[in-house]
C-alpha cells in the first residue's frame, strides 16, 4: 500500500514539474515573442536576433531544470545531494549564459547608438567605437565562459587562473595564436594612431583602393569601387604604405597628361586644356591669397617633356575630394580629345622604324636603270 502511494506521489511530482515547466516556458516565450514584434515595428533587427538567442537558451534552461527536478522521483534520498549539486551547476550556467547574452546586447546597442550619433568627419570619429564594440563583446564572452567554467570541476582551475590578474594574459597568450594577438594589437595601434578612419578613402600598397567600412579585432574591411569587400588583417595593413585621401586637406590635385604631335600648335593645345579644365564643375580654385595677388593661373599647364613621338603636356587641376577628382579626370580626357579634333591638334600614334638586313630582293623588283648603268660602266 505504501509503495502504491509513493508511486502515485512520484507520478504527481513528475507531472507537476513538467506542467510547471511548460507553463513557465510558455509565459516567457510569449513575452519574448512580444518583444520581437515590438522590435520589428521599430526596425531593430539587432535586438530581435538577441531575443531569438535568449528564447533558445531559456528553452534549454527550463528543460534541464525540469528534468533534474523530475529525477527526484526516480532516485533514493542518498542520491539527492548529487542531484542538488548538478542542479545548482545547471542553474548557475543558465544564469551566466542569459546574463552574458543580455550584456552583449546592451554593449552592442550602446556602441551602435554612439556610432549613429557620430558623423564621419563633422562631430567625431566612429572608428574607435567600432573597434571597442568588438573588443568589449569579446571580453564579455570571455568573462561569461570563465564564470560558467567555475561550475564544472575539470575546468575550475583554468577558470580561477583566468580570473587572476596576471593569469588573464597568460591564458589568452596560451590559447590564442601569435597571429591573432598581432591582429588585435594592430587594431589597437590603428585606433590610437589613426592613420585612417571609418569612411576614409585609402590606398593600401599599390593595388587596393576603396573606402574603409569596418575595423574588427582581426581585420579591416575596405569597400573598393567595384563594390567588393577587401579584408586585410590588421597586422598586415599596419606594415603597408597607406595613402589617405581624406587625411587633413581632402582637396585632390589631378594630373591631366596628354601628348601632342611635334607639328601641332603647343600653345593652342595648352589653352584648350586650361579652358576645358576651368569649365568642368568639379574644378575648384585652390590658390592661396598670395597666389591670387600674383595673378597665377587657377589651372597650371606646362610642357613636361619631349617624348619619342610626342610633346607631353600636363595640367594640374584641383577637385574637392577623391571621387570628384576621378570623375573630373575621366570627363576632361574626353572633352579635351573632342576639342583637339575640332581645332586640328593631333595626338600621335607611336612611330617605329624597322630595318631589314640581308633581305632577299627578287630580280623583277630591281630598278631597271641599274642594269643600264652597269652596261655603260662596262
Amino acid at each position: 500500500m505504501l509503495e502504491v502511494i509513493k508511486a502515485n506521489q512520484n507520478l504527481f511530482w513528475v507531472l507537476g514539474v513538467f506542467i510547471a515547466a511548460f507553463i513557465l516556458r510558455f509565459v516567457i516565450i510569449k513575452g519574448l515573442d512580444f518583444l520581437i514584434k515590438q522590435n520589428k515595428r521599430d526596425k531593430n533587427t539587432d535586438s530581435g536576433s538577441t531575443i531569438q538567442m535568449l528564447k533558445k537558451i531559456v528553452s534549454i534552461f527550463i528543460f534541464l531544470i525540469g528534468s533534474f527536478l523530475a529525477s527526484y522521483a526516480f532516485f533514493e534520498k542518498e542520491f539527492y545531494e548529487t542531484i542538488n549539486e548538478n542542479l545548482i551547476r545547471i542553474i548557475w550556467i543558465g544564469i551566466v549564459a542569459i546574463a552574458t547574452i543580455i550584456a552583449v546586447a546592451i554593449n552592442h546597442r550602446y556602441f551602435i547608438n554612439k556610432i549613429a550619433s557620430t558623423s564621419m568627419r563633422d562631430k567625431g570619429d566612429p572608428t574607435a567605437y567600432k573597434f571597442l564594440n568588438y573588443f568589449c563583446t569579446f571580453f564579455i564572452y570571455f568573462i561569461g565562459f570563465t564564470l560558467a567554467a567555475l561550475a564544472i570541476p575539470p575546468l575550475r582551475s583554468l577558470a580561477q587562473s583566468a580570473l587572476a590578474g596576471a593569469g588573464v594574459l597568460a591564458v589568452v597568450g596560451g590559447v590564442a595564436s601569435q597571429e591573432a594577438i598581432s591582429n588585435i594589437v594592430g587594431g589597437i595601434f590603428i585606433v590610437f594612431s589613426k592613420p585612417f578612419r571609418i569612411g576614409d578613402v585609402i590606398r593600401v600598397g599599390s593595388d587596393v583602393v576603396g573606402q574603409v567600412e569596418d575595423l574588427t579585432l582581426r581585420h579591416t574591411v575596405i569597400k573598393d569601387f567595384h563594390n567588393k569587400r577587401v579584408v586585410i588583417p590588421n597586422a598586415i595593413i599596419n606594415k603597408e604604405q597607406i595613402t589617405n585621401y581624406n587625411f587633413g586637406d581632402q582637396n585632390i590635385c589631378e594630373w591631366i597628361i596628354i601628348g601632342i604631335s611635334y607639328d601641332s600648335d603647343i600653345q593652342k593645345a595648352m589653352d584648350i586644356m586650361e579652358s576645358e579644365a576651368l569649365d568642368h564643375p568639379n574644378c575648384i580654385d585652390h590658390r592661396s591669397s598670395y597666389q591670387k595677388k600674383k595673378d597665377e593661373p587657377q589651372v597650371l599647364v606646362k610642357v613636361t617633356d619631349l617624348g619619342d613621338s610626342s610633346v607631353n603636356i600636363r595640367a594640374w587641376v584641383w577637385a574637392r575630394n577623391y571621387a570628384m577628382a576621378v570623375e573630373m579626370r575621366h570627363d576632361l580626357y574626353k572633352s579635351i580629345k573632342l576639342r583637339f579634333d575640332e581645332e586640328g591638334i593631333e595626338i600621335p600614334f607611336p612611330h617605329r622604324t624597322v630595318i631589314h638586313k640581308n633581305a632577299f630582293i627578287p630580280s623583277e623588283a630591281k630598278d631597271p636603270t641599274s642594269d643600264i648603268m652597269l652596261a655603260k660602266a662596262g
